[in-house]
């Protein structure tokens, strides 16, 4: 169609048709057409429109929602902000490339990903679900769900880096502290922070719209309402709690509002309750009870619970207690004493009933976390079994991931809300930092930003100086990160004939240890184990299961460096990402204890994600995974 054919329409209807114009197309085809077109395609409430149609996510800094209540959005450069965007999305997809094509400084280039936030996020979701014919199927969805990832953990992190910020209250954010949880395990799912806070604020309004006496109710009365009303919701406690209680997602508050069954553990109930009630103009809080934690709601000031005004105008608020995990009604002071009477607490229990600060409520529930997994890992000797696989089952991910990933979750949790000042603030910091170096190292830029400061503030503060190094260290630790990710590819050449038929394995086949029976796939080979992959963990059929061969403060192979290389100059070893430990890419086996297998049944649909980092796609005739490491292995 022509511009003169399209003179003769009124402005109305070319608004209208722009709607259906792609924001490219626009630019490049329509407002080049005549002043008049270019008038109307640059028009702020169409590029306004624009961005609402191209982006769902946003970060904070940009104040989007904010901006679309703005009262005169003609004054908002809407189209600059869409440009802005594009840019990013355009730098995000040229640093994916760069991810894809090249293991020199993949894990910078993952980090620069996540530093634009929820601005990648619409990216990375195209990138997670891209079409099975796709030559990269499998790194993209891989290195896309990496970095969506990382990102849902860095929101996570910072919002437990501010409960002890100065002027914060102690008592508030409990929704989001315990939000922060499912971030670790949200992947690409949409049941976020905000679906979160949007969910507590629904029922609130819920609760007020069925409730419409709710204004003229006693805070007791509005209390064991609202507690009555969420048991018959069936959002608070679980069924069958005797095979139920300690699975994963009863400790996270998304899976527990999100779940068709809104299972949950005491903690999370009790948050639920107090959150909904906080919505409703009441004062409540979570009470750390040593059996399993309360509800609490206090009067208003200067009034009683009932209703009344109170006599004494300088005495503590009354309070009232729920435990909206198991009953309708008021749990009375006298009962919660005797209780605590009975679990032998006779001195200071009077703590256990006062409201619970955030971070002590954010503590529990890592705890809780800790515990599940735990037990979890417990039951791993009986792998398949009902009791294990719905103790691990969430929404969205891999089990056996999820169930690390929850873990992680658990020591940064410990981390970032105990005070520096704590004596004990380290107290698990070194198996911290073995796992974010050996499984999450795309969290950098995570530890730079946020413990970093806290672990140089603490050794600031301790009154005996002492070295602290390798796994000791933070600061080290990401240096031997940023040194390992920023060599250059080692190449390995199948020179010699001898070569060839030494070395009788390539990299991409699948294949199960011969006497643990686990699913590995090859990712690396050397003729003695001094040209493996570093860093690379051995296998428990050499006695050496769970210890890694590199430190912090060296990177040679241990085996080297205790003498033990001369007498396997003669043994071929491999490397492999294994069924058995998901997180470790390149855990170290001997020639002899692989067997290949050529079913493609047989290999975990878990391990298949995980082969995104060091392979292109899957080939179901040949049983084998496309090699995306060339560049180290060109003969394979």
């Amino acid at each position: 169609m022509t511009s003169s054919s399209l003179d003769c329409f009124p402005d109305e209807l070319i608004r209208h048709i722009l709607l259906y114009v792609s924001p490219e197309d626009n630019v490049v085809n329509i407002q080049p057409v005549s002043r008049r077109f270019y008038y109307i395609a640059n028009e702020p409430l169409l590029w306004r429109y624009l961005c609402r149609k191209s982006f769902t996510f946003w970060r904070p800094e940009h104040y989007f929602l904010a901006k679309l209540s703005d009262p005169r959005p003609t004054t908002i450069e809407w189209k600059k902000l869409w440009l802005r965007r594009k840019r990013q999305n355009h730098l995000i997809k040229r640093l994916l490339d760069e991810i894809l094509t090249t293991r020199y400084h993949q894990l910078r280039n993952l980090q620069r990903i996540c530093q634009f936030g929820y601005d990648a996020k619409d990216f990375l979701l195209e990138q997670c679900h891209v079409d099975e014919s796709h030559d990269d199927v499998l790194a993209r969805r891989y290195y896309a769900i990496s970095a969506l990832d990382s990102i849902h953990r860095g929101m996570a992190v910072e919002i437990w880096s501010k409960c002890y910020e100065t002027g914060t209250d102690p008592y508030s954010g409990l929704d989001r502290a315990l939000g922060a949880f499912d971030m670790f395990v949200l992947h690409d799912q949409p049941q976020d922070l905000e679906y979160i806070l949007s969910t507590l604020d629904t029922l609130a309004q819920r609760f007020m719209q069925e409730h419409p006496e709710h204004t003229i109710m006693s805070t007791r009365q509005k209390a064991l309402a609202l507690n009555r009303w969420l048991r018959a919701q069936n959002l608070l406690g679980m069924e069958n709690e005797t095979i139920n209680y300690h699975n994963l997602r009863n400790c996270l508050l998304g899976h527990a509002l999100s779940d068709d069954e809104h299972p949950s553990l005491p903690i999370i109930s009790s948050a639920i309750f107090a959150s909904v009630a906080e919505r409703l103009g009441m004062s409540s809080a979570c009470c750390a009870f040593p059996s399993h934690v309360h509800a609490s709601v206090k009067a208003p000031p200067g009034m009683t619970l009932d209703g009344d005004v109170e006599e004494d105008p300088k005495a503590e608020p009354e309070t009232m207690y729920l435990n909206p995990y198991k009953w309708d009604g008021e749990v009375t002071l006298d009962e919660l004493r005797r209780a605590l009477v009975e679990l032998g607490w006779t001195q200071g229990s009077e703590v256990f009933l006062r409201a619970s600060p955030v971070p002590i409520i954010v503590l529990r529930t890592a705890a809780n976390i800790k515990a599940a997994t735990s037990r979890i890992q417990n039951l791993a000797d009986r792998s398949g079994e009902p009791i294990e696989v719905e103790a691990k089952r969430l929404r969205a991910g891999h089990p056996d991931i999820n169930v690390e990933a929850a873990k992680y979750a658990s020591m940064w949790a410990e981390l970032m809300v105990k005070p520096v000042s704590s004596v004990h603030w380290d107290h698990n910091l070194e198996a911290f930092l073995h796992s974010f170096a050996m499984s999450w190292g795309e969290d950098a830029w995570i530890v730079r930003k946020y413990l970093l400061p806290m672990y140089e503030q603490f050794v600031a503060s301790q009154p005996h100086v002492r070295n602290r190094a390798g796994w000791e260290n933070v600061r080290e630790i990401l240096n031997m990160l940023d040194n390992l990710d920023g060599r250059e590819a080692v190449v390995t050449r199948r020179y010699t004939q001898e070569m060839q038929e030494r070395v009788r394995y390539r990299i991409g086949q699948v294949f199960r240890h011969k006497r643990y029976g686990w699913i590995g796939i090859i990712n690396g080979w050397a003729a003695g184990s001094a040209g493996l992959p570093v860093p690379h963990y051995l296998d428990g059929y050499e006695d050496e299961v769970q210890s890694p061969t590199t430190s912090p403060r060296s990177s040679g192979d241990r085996l080297h460096s205790e003498g033990q290389l001369r007498p396997q100059l003669a043994r071929v070893f491999y490397t492999c990402m294994s069924s058995k430990r998901p997180r470790i890419d390149r855990l170290r086996v001997a020639q002899n204890s692989i067997e290949i297998i050529t079913d493609p049944n047989l290999i975990p649909e878990s391990l298949k994600f995980l082969a995104g980092k060091y392979f292109k796609r899957f080939d179901r005739k040949t049983c084998t995974f496309v090699s995306n490491i060339k560049e180290s292995y060109p003969d394979d």
